[in-house]
């Protein structure tokens, strides 16, 4: 049996280094209203061009790219693997579900819930493509990546630069400026969906925090999975001496997707480890 691996755009690995690896654009709409794919055509710099000086959003891939894409890989393969963002960020999973439940799909198009972005959707499609060459189906693999997989990672997000979050109304201004004034940083956690976990002064300070938290959450681990977006070179080293100091080693080291950028903002870091 063939089988494909379809994701989206806030997958942030490449997609030459996974055998039979697709990706549909999720769309970024700017304050004029014009929306834009979130594919090659965009590049990194003319992306965080728009982010320094527009209020960008996001929505979920158009359902006739879509279907589109399903018709194309079916010419070719006997099943696709949808593997998407999360539903908890997303209603892109939905979406994709009630689709593929309608014929011709039924039974060859098979949408996984991967709980995962980013960094964590790169580690879950590795193991997609390691099941599929252990010549599972993809309802085998659908029940493994639900059952066994989804839920066994523990990360945090560590936005430096708080301006597209407040811009985005998701820190009020005032808040804002009293984090910039007593160089306060936040912490959240990702599990599938994004919450506050705690503040600390400094952005080292919160780095440190989330690498001490990790070896406590992931006792078993000694690998932490990065994902930045648009940072300094001293940034992105600081952060990385900070991983390899504590006595972990770095795995993968992604640049953040555009569409998860859009709503992190430029100086944001991801730091991700696997239960097993």
């Amino acid at each position: 049996m063939k089988i494909a691996i379809l994701t989206d755009s806030s997958f942030d690995g490449k997609l030459s280094e996974v055998k039979d690896l697709f990706k549909v654009p999720l769309m970024i709409t700017r304050d004029s209203g014009e929306q834009i794919k979130d594919d090659e055509k965009l590049s990194y710099e003319d992306f965080y061009k728009m982010l320094e000086v527009e209020k960008l959003k996001t929505s979920q891939t158009i359902p006739e790219e879509m279907l589109k894409s399903w018709d194309n890989l079916l010419k070719d393969y006997d099943q696709v693997i949808v593997a998407l963002l999360s539903k908890g960020l997303s209603g892109q999973f939905n979406t994709a579900t009630m689709l593929a439940n309608d014929e011709p799909y039924k039974g060859k198009i098979v949408v996984v819930d991967t709980n995962g972005v980013s960094v964590v959707l790169d580690r879950i499609i590795d193991k997609i493509r390691m099941f599929i060459d252990q010549g599972k189906d993809a309802f085998e693999i659908k029940e493994i990546i639900e059952n066994e997989v989804n839920k066994n990672f523990r990360g945090f997000i560590i936005p430096k630069n708080l301006e597209v979050l407040k811009r985005g109304g998701r820190i009020k201004p005032a808040a804002a400026a009293l984090a910039k004034l007593l160089k306060i940083t936040p912490i959240l956690r990702y599990d599938g969906e994004i919450d506050k976990f705690n503040t600390t002064r400094t952005f080292k300070k919160a780095i440190k925090e989330s690498i001490e938290q990790i070896k406590k959450e992931c006792p078993n681990a000694d690998t932490i999975d990065i994902s930045y977006s648009k940072s300094d070179e001293l940034l992105i080293q600081q952060v990385r001496g900070l991983v390899e100091e504590s006595g972990m080693k770095i795995g993968k080291f992604n640049q953040l997707s555009n569409v998860i950028a859009t709503h992190t903002g430029t100086e944001t870091f991801a730091l991700m480890c696997w239960l097993s």
